[in-house]
C-alpha cells in the first residue's frame, strides 16, 4: 500500500505554502465524499483535526494541508473501519517523519555533548516507549512515535539517551550531565517521560 505523499518534516512545514492539485477548502465547502471525524493526531508538538475524503483514486494518502491532516481514500475503502486504516496511515506518516527529525536532533546533541552511539535505529518499542538506550552495544533505539512531541522534547530525548551511554542509570552524574547541556530539562522530565 502506497501510503505517505510527503516524507519529511520539511516538507509538512511547507505543504501548506504550495498549490495543491487537490484542494481541501473547496473539497470542504462542497462537503460531498467527506467524512468529518473527531480524530485529531499530534504532529511535532501540534494537535491537527483529522478529515477525510474518498475520491477516484488508487492509494491512499495522508498530507498536512492547511493546518488540517488530509486522508484522501479510494472509494473502495467507504466500507472499511476508518480507524483502523488512520491507524495504519498516521503510523506510515510518523515513520517517514521520524527519519528527519530524530536524525536533525542526534546531530544537534552530538554537536552539544561531543560523542554519539555506534548506531541507533528507528522502530516502534514494547510498551509503548519512545526510546531506550543499550549503554554497552553504544545503541539508541527511537519510536517513531517521538513526532509527536515538539522538537524541544524531542531533543530532550535524544539527550536523555546520549547521556545513558556515559550513565547507564539515573544517578546524581546523569541528571548533573543533563542539566549542564539543557538547563530546563524538567520542563521535558515532567511532561514527557522517557
Amino acid at each position: 500500500m502506497n501510503i505517505v505523499k510527503s516524507n519529511s518534516a520539511v516538507a509538512i512545514q511547507t505543504m501548506g505554502r504550495r498549490k495543491k492539485v487537490f484542494n481541501f477548502g473547496k473539497e470542504l465547502k462542497k462537503k460531498n465524499n467527506i467524512t468529518t471525524s473527531k480524530n485529531t493526531i499530534y504532529i511535532l508538538g501540534k494537535l491537527y483535526q483529522v478529515y477525510f475524503f474518498y475520491s477516484n483514486t488508487k492509494v491512499p494518502s495522508i498530507e498536512l494541508e492547511n493546518h488540517h491532516i488530509v486522508v484522501i481514500l479510494p472509494n473502495k475503502y467507504k466500507k472499511m473501519d476508518i480507524n483502523l486504516i488512520l491507524n495504519t496511515l498516521t503510523e506510515k506518516f510518523y515513520d517517514k517523519i521520524a527519519e528527519q527529525e530524530i536524525e536533525r536532533a542526534m546531530e544537534k546533541v552530538r554537536l552539544m555533548v561531543g560523542f554519539a552511539p555506534e548506531d541507533f535505529e528507528i522502530k516502534r518499542l514494547k510498551d509503548m516507549a519512545i526510546s531506550s538506550c543499550n549503554a554497552t552495544k553504544k545503541e539508541i533505539t527511537f519510536s517513531p512515535d517521538i513526532v509527536k512531541y515538539d522538537r524541544n522534547a524531542i531533543e530532550y530525548i535524544v539527550l536523555h539517551e546520549f547521556c545513558h551511554l556515559k550513565y547507564k542509570i539515573h544517578a546524581k552524574g546523569f541528571w548533573q550531565m543533563i542539566k549542564k547541556y539543557m538547563p530546563n530539562y524538567e520542563i521535558y522530565k515532567n511532561v514527557y517521560s522517557v
